[in-house]
């Protein structure tokens, strides 16, 4: 889980296009954060968090995939454009995954939910949130050596 995390965040962390990036429409990189932290960044910020995990739809005596929902929070008066660039990140994407990891030999990503507009009164701003689906195909543990 640790690693589908830190692809996701370095995807969305990367994404520094001059106007239409998400880090532009944030305002800065440290505008996207874990959901639950101890202090909250000033709005406009986006969050992402696990929402559910389980096992994947292929079938067999081990799971050949695991399915997670993550939830994307987005609190600014822009959550729309922030949200549209959210889907133009994740929507259809397979990632790249760094031969470094240990858990993750593929995973892929599709919008899966959007939730109704709504209005944070301790943040004073439109908030809304969107989940996608991640595909993940574990790594094998014990690969077969050539």
């Amino acid at each position: 889980m640790k690693e589908i995390e830190q692809l996701i965040y370095g995807r969305m962390t990367a994404d520094t296009a001059a106007t239409v990036g998400l880090v532009a429409l944030l305002g800065a990189a440290t505008q996207i954060a874990h959901a639950f932290q101890l202090t909250i960044p000033p709005v406009p910020y986006l969050t992402f968090q696990v929402f559910s995990g389980g096992k994947g739809m292929a079938t067999g005596d081990f799971a050949r995939s695991l399915d997670y929902f993550i939830a994307f929070n987005a609190f600014a008066s822009n959550y729309a454009d922030i949200l549209a660039r959210v889907r133009h990140l994740f929507d259809g994407y397979r990632f790249d995954v760094p031969g470094s990891y240990t858990e993750i030999g593929s995973l892929r990503s599709v919008f899966d939910f959007e939730g109704p507009d709504g209005f944070d009164e301790v943040l004073e701003t439109q908030t809304k949130q969107v989940r996608y689906r991640f595909f993940m195909t574990p790594k094998a543990w014990n690969p077969i050596a050539a």
